[in-house]
């Protein structure tokens, strides 16, 4: 059955193969991290983890992560997080994470006052190590129940292409313009159907994760304009899987009147059996309603 999930306990990273597999080095990475952030600070996490260009997004803006924790004070309060979901490209030098989030005023001790789910992208360097190249999240309500304590790997049969990672990335970048056109002509729910994996997880801000076809449905009936406007991506060596991130506007009409609001966006692509580009996660980020 293509593009099924299994599910790998979190505490399963034993055994010799297996435990030396691209996707639990990659989840075993992203919980060091978030252990990290844990046992001391969101800084120290942060700095050793991002890659020497790795991104971050604020007040809409892309950002420079060392830059910015660098030059940042601390934070007073507790970020904590752990992976629910995950997938590696066939050549193992590209991959993502994604869970949810709570924050705490200061220590670990105090009741969360805010919740949210986060995407990271990892890249493998040369020192054989996974880097953060892109963070970015959302923020919503108190989920209904806590996480299951596993990971979900995105597994199925995927089309490998040329190693060419310029032309790959070029092909990545237009078939997302194509997805941003074809939105403008049809609708997002035509688009999203056309263009969506069947295990595709969707963010919104101040709303919980879409991921089942029904929820997603509802969601894609909302009244809503979107628009992209693309600024980079990036491919894995084998050309199955990639990310575009750029801008974002939504404009709504609430209570009669028409609200905007402008952000961010992240989609990660990975390629199916066919060959053909499909959407894994879609999430935009947006800064207050003006």
């Amino acid at each position: 059955m293509k593009n099924v999930f299994f599910a790998i306990l979190l505490l399963s990273t034993t055994g010799s193969a297996m435990a030396q597999s691209p996707l639990l080095t990659l989840v075993n990475t992203e919980k060091k991290f978030a252990q990290l952030a844990k046992d001391s600070t969101t800084k120290t996490a942060f700095l050793q983890y991002l890659a020497p260009d790795g991104i971050l997004f604020t007040k809409g803006k892309v950002t420079n992560g060392r830059e910015l924790f660098e030059t940042g004070p601390e934070s007073p309060g507790k970020l904590t997080w752990q992976p629910v979901a995950a997938d590696v490209s066939a050549s193992g030098d590209l991959g993502y994470t994604t869970g949810p989030w709570e924050s705490r005023p200061k220590t670990l001790a105090d009741k969360p006052n805010a919740f949210g789910h986060f995407v990271t992208i990892w890249k493998k360097f040369p020192n054989n190590n996974w880097r953060l190249v892109l963070d970015i999240g959302i923020t919503h309500p108190a989920p209904p129940s806590p996480p299951a304590n596993m990971i979900r790997a995105a597994t199925g049969i995927r089309s490998v292409t040329s190693p060419d990672s310029l032309k790959n990335r070029e092909e990545l970048l237009a078939f997302d313009n194509q997805f941003i056109k074809t939105l403008e002509k049809t609708g997002i729910a035509a688009t999203y159907k056309q263009f969506l994996a069947p295990q595709a997880r969707l963010y919104r801000m101040n709303q919980q994760p879409y991921l089942e076809p029904a929820a997603i449905d509802s969601l894609l009936k909302q009244r809503v304009t979107l628009s992209f406007l693309p600024l980079n991506a990036s491919v894995a060596e084998s050309g199955d899987l990639g990310y575009v991130y750029g801008n974002a506007q939504t404009l709504a009409t609430v209570t009669g009147k028409s609200v905007k609001q402008m952000g961010n966006y992240l989609r990660v692509w990975k390629k199916d059996s066919q060959g053909q580009w499909k959407i894994v996660i879609d999430l935009i980020n947006l800064e207050p309603a003006e």
